[in-house]
């Protein structure tokens, strides 16, 4: 009797599609010879989203109707639709700041980092499941010149194909992921491509959509979001700590017993009307200011901290003191995290 053969799970290197002719145009010889596909994800079942604040609802593939306006036909193979798989916009950024392939489990985010603050934040959607990419992303992208540039970061699931080059291409207000691929059959574990691109501000849509993703719209520049904000009038100097998971009932009793009744009350109430996901993680903050608006988290490799927003420019002779609770999904939170005051 023979052995038991075991049969890989099966992604499928097939390609998605092609651009319609409205979208086709010549282009060099470059882009040619390096067979640029737009669709970068439908190599196989499509992984779910991942790694997105839980305001959002960012798809790990491409929808019937996303292909419906992106793709008119299935292509027989990645360098035969290549030719006709161009934006006729053309190339957009002028330089690949990073790219890498990977199986590890990163989260599926794609989105428009448009300054020095959003650059330091975007790594913490890496620093749980990939932090050498965290820290790689960061070193790389250290030059950005914002006054002139922005950057585009887009993670996409590819199945079992390899990747081997990038490009971004603008069709309109759409953004298209090129990938140059080279079928590899089937595979037990799904490829992953992170790239981020720098792109002239003016070459960049006012509105930019990623044409390939069922949420069409950037993710936030980093994970996390403000789930209650408020002033704290009668706090004049906190006491003990000035930070606190606040996941649990006891935890949030816990730390809003530290802050004044009002301003208490009033967190309670925002944090009423946004109830808590099965999948996330809230954490306290007291924060000091002149007259900020919000606030925002940063994830480093063993710590969480957060920052008031919407007084950068503002200044004021005396500070005064704010509570936050950032909502965070857990899977983006390192193990063992310490909060920062």
């Amino acid at each position: 009797m023979s052995p038991t053969r075991k049969e890989p799970f099966p992604y499928r290197s097939r390609p998605t599609g092609v651009l319609p002719g409205s979208l086709r145009k010549a282009v060099s010889a470059t882009l040619l010879a390096a067979s640029l596909t737009t669709l970068s994800a439908a190599c196989g079942p499509q992984q779910p989203a991942t790694g997105v604040p839980p305001s959002d609802n960012a798809g790990g593939g491409p929808s019937p109707s996303a292909i419906a306006s992106v793709s008119a036909h299935p292509a027989p193979s990645a360098s035969a639709s290549a030719a006709q798989s161009v934006p006729s916009d053309g190339t957009v950024s002028t330089r690949r700041v990073y790219f890498t392939e990977t199986t590890r489990g990163v989260p599926a985010v794609h989105t428009v980092l448009d300054g020095e603050r959003d650059l330091s934040r975007f790594p913490g959607y890496f620093m749980r499941s990939a932090p050498e990419i965290a820290d790689d992303i960061a070193r790389r992208a250290a030059r950005t010149d914002f006054s002139r540039s922005v950057l585009v970061a887009w993670t996409r699931t590819t199945g079992c194909n390899s990747t081997r080059d990038a490009a971004l291409f603008r069709s309109g207000d759409r953004l298209v992921l090129g990938l140059a691929q080279t079928p590899m059959g089937q595979c037990l574990v799904a490829n992953r491509v992170v790239v981020v691109f720098e792109v002239p501000r003016d070459r960049m849509p006012k509105r930019p959509r990623f044409a390939q993703e069922e949420n069409t719209r950037a993710d936030p520049p980093a994970p996390g979001s403000t789930v209650a904000f408020g002033g704290l009038e009668d706090m004049r100097k906190p006491g003990g700590r000035r930070s606190s998971e606040v996941t649990s009932a006891r935890q949030l009793d816990a730390f809003l017993a530290g802050l004044p009744r009002k301003g208490a009350a009033a967190l309670r109430e925002q944090l009423a009307r946004h109830p808590r996901r099965g999948d996330e993680r809230r954490f306290g903050f007291v924060l000091t200011g002149c007259g900020p608006t919000g606030a925002v988290l940063t994830i480093g490799r063993r710590e969480l901290s957060a920052a008031p927003t919407g007084d950068e420019t503002k200044r004021c002779i005396q500070v005064e003191h704010y509570a936050a609770v950032l909502a965070v999904p857990s899977r983006l939170v390192p193990e063992r995290a310490q909060l920062i005051d």
